[in-house]
């Protein structure tokens, strides 16, 4: 379908100018108009959600030029959804209020030709999103021995109908059987057959409360290590033994009696055992839209996937973002060594504790930003601005700062040996307790400077 570029881009610029407030407007709207999809966010952070909508409707306009970007990112997201209950008949209902939202902040602007454009654009996006959700729950081939996983992963599915169908009236249902042929029973045998070996090895090398200790923490590896089915086959069978075990007239027993409390249990388990994969596709998303904008200046998308990344603790080394604009990102602690950042905008970012080691920052501007305690060392800063920033602490051994104006910024108990300073304008700034040598500070403007014995400079008359 050819979308109407201009038209989204123009209209889409009007309503970043209020981005928050309509990212909130537009769950009213929804909760207004479909109030049965409210359930689904009552553990959720909305102010969170709400970023993560705008992220989303960014990444899309930035890149309506770029499709060949935009397409693995939405199927991605629509593989993502299966996780959070999202199903089909869903997608309309989103639509819907968007659309309403749109024409409330638009208002005169929401020209049917606009409406067109959008409406267009929401079946484009619905489309490729739908198709990850169906590439995500798609069932893969099934060798003899995994039979099992493609009934715990119907349980799963079979549990997601359930919640979304609240209307229906549950059948009251047996308890699952499990069969296995003859290679799927072979394996779980062996598999098990060989872990009992190296704990008898281990019971015979150390002493049994050695043995012990190890257990639980040998239990959370081979959680995570084992395969999806055989998780969930042991899943099953112990939660059968439960039940069993209990007595069925108790308030236990019939509590677990049901097929419906099985397949929770198993849903549960495949949930927490897939977590480590749907944060991965999120990463992997956060870098699609950190790629998707390189040499684009201005990207509010990038901003969000960058910080969201740095919170999740993944390193952000080697970062390749010439000129981009980057105020007011916050990204303390983050790892952006070897970072290529030449000419971008830091002003009144937070980048403290952040490692910047041989970082490309080159003309970068940094007025009023945060860098205490960050780490700078061999770090290219010449020509930078780095008016009234804060360096307290902060690590620049070896550091180029030629020509780099810190005029006015706080130094205090930095480490610049071996900086490189000639030119740099340090009027104002506050050097106390600075390592740095009077050598190393001869090459620089230092008028007003507060000096690293907390002294104030004075040019001699033989200087002026």
């Amino acid at each position: 379908m050819s979308l109407n570029v201009e038209i989204l881009q123009q209209s889409f610029e009007k309503i970043k100018l209020r981005s928050d407030e309509f990212a909130a407007s537009f769950y009213n709207n929804l909760f207004q108009t479909h109030p049965e999809l409210k359930p689904l966010f009552t553990k959720t952070d909305m102010k969170s959600q709400e970023k993560k909508l705008l992220t989303s409707l960014v990444l899309v306009v930035e890149n309506l030029r770029n499709p060949e970007a935009l397409e693995p990112v939405l199927k991605a997201l629509g593989a993502r959804h299966v996780g959070y209950g999202a199903i089909p008949k869903y997608y309309g209902s989103v639509v819907e209020a968007l659309l309403l939202t749109f024409e409330q902040y638009l208002q005169q602007d929401w020209t049917p030709e606009v409406k067109k454009a959008w409406l267009d654009a929401f079946k484009t996006i619905t489309a490729l999103m739908l198709k990850g959700e169906g590439e995500e729950s798609l069932p893969k081939p099934v060798q003899a021995g995994k039979k099992t996983e493609t009934l715990a992963k119907s349980a799963t599915l079979k549990t997601e109908d359930r919640l979304f169908q609240s209307t229906v009236k549950p059948e009251k249902k047996s308890l699952i059987s499990i069969q296995l042929d003859g290679e799927g029973l072979k394996k779980v045998i062996n598999y098990f057959a060989a872990n009992y070996q190296q704990f008898q090895t281990k019971v015979s090398e150390q002493p049994l409360s050695e043995v012990l200790k190890q257990i639980p923490k040998k239990l959370i590896d081979t959680f995570w290590i084992a395969p999806t089915w055989l998780v969930a086959i042991v899943s099953v069978v112990i939660f059968t033994v439960v039940v069993i075990v209990v007595d069925e007239n108790s308030l236990l027993g019939k509590a677990l009696g049901a097929a419906d409390t099985i397949s929770l249990v198993v849903a549960l388990v495949l949930f927490i055992k897939e977590a480590p994969d749907r944060r991965k596709q999120f990463h992997y998303q956060a870098w699609s839209t950190v790629d998707a904008a390189h040499n684009v200046k201005v990207s509010y998308a990038r901003i969000l996937a960058l910080q969201d990344l740095n919170e999740d603790g993944v390193s952000l080394r080697g970062l390749d973002a010439p000129g981009a604009e980057l105020v007011d990102i916050n990204l303390s602690h983050a790892t952006l060594s070897k970072a290529n950042l030449m000419g971008s905008d830091f002003t009144n970012a937070n980048l403290s504790y952040a490692n910047l080691d041989n970082a490309n920052l080159s003309q970068v501007k940094l007025s009023g930003a945060n860098l205490s305690y960050a780490k700078l060392g061999f770090s290219r800063l010449n020509q930078a601005n780095l008016s009234s920033a804060n360096l307290s602490s902060a690590n620049l051994i070896c550091a180029d700062l030629s020509h780099t104006n810190l005029s006015g910024a706080d130094l205090r108990d930095a480490s610049l040996s071996g900086a490189n300073l000639e030119g740099a304008y340090l009027t104002g700034a506050n050097l106390k307790n600075a390592k740095v040598s009077d050598d190393e500070l001869s090459n620089a403007f230092l008028e007003g400077a507060i000096m690293p014995n907390g002294s104030r400079y004075k040019s001699s008359v033989s200087d002026r």
